[in-house]
């Protein structure tokens, strides 16, 4: 038997009721116990299910090269900037901090993926850049994570997957978690 999905609305049900629903959402192959309310899960859940689902899935695609996530993202940031970038720059590019990415350009080095050369003005900073095999590493990835996300959005149309992108870029935008203002937001807000 499919339980039914009712919205649950402020004041239907006692707090410890919300409260037991919400811990329900959080075993979501368990069937709801016997009369009670199913929930609808609130976006942020929905957001961080999809976001580990997304981690683990581009996790098992980049195993085959040996990578980490956190090493895909570094080649990813090196590879769309196209020009060295300095060990500041890329954590803050990747959100990581400068001594985790130390740890990431050191492993990369070491698989030949970039290489490090002195900045001709500054004695101590060291430009990680891709090496020839780092791009064709990177090439093989980003094919396994765009096949991935095409799995992931196979439901949606063109258009629906347009605006999908728009809106979570919006969603990062308003919480300042990185991405810059659109470019022409003020052009068309003005029209």
């Amino acid at each position: 038997m499919t339980p039914t999905h009712n919205v649950m609305r402020a004041g239907d049900v006692s707090s410890k009721r919300v409260c037991d629903d919400a811990a329900a959402l959080s075993r979501p192959s368990e069937e709801p116990a016997a009369g009670s309310v199913s929930v609808e899960p609130r976006i942020s859940y929905v957001i961080a299910r999809l976001e580990r689902a997304v981690r683990a899935q581009i996790n098992e695609r980049l195993r085959p090269q040996g990578l980490t996530t956190l090493q895909y993202t570094t080649l990813s940031v090196l590879g769309s900037r196209g020009q060295p970038l300095s060990n500041a720059q890329l954590a803050r590019r990747a959100y990581m901090t400068p001594q985790a990415m130390i740890e990431v350009l050191n492993a990369l080095e070491r698989k030949g993926l970039i290489r490090r050369d002195a900045h001709p003005n500054h004695r101590r900073v060291y430009p990680a850049s891709l090496t020839d095999e780092g791009r064709h590493v990177l090439t093989v990835c980003d094919a396994s994570v765009e096949e991935m996300e095409e799995e992931m959005l196979a439901g949606l149309d063109p258009t629906q997957r347009d605006l999908l992108t728009e809106w979570l870029k919006e969603c990062v935008r308003a919480l300042h978690a990185g991405l810059p203002p659109e470019r022409n937001a003020s052009r068309a807000r003005s029209t």
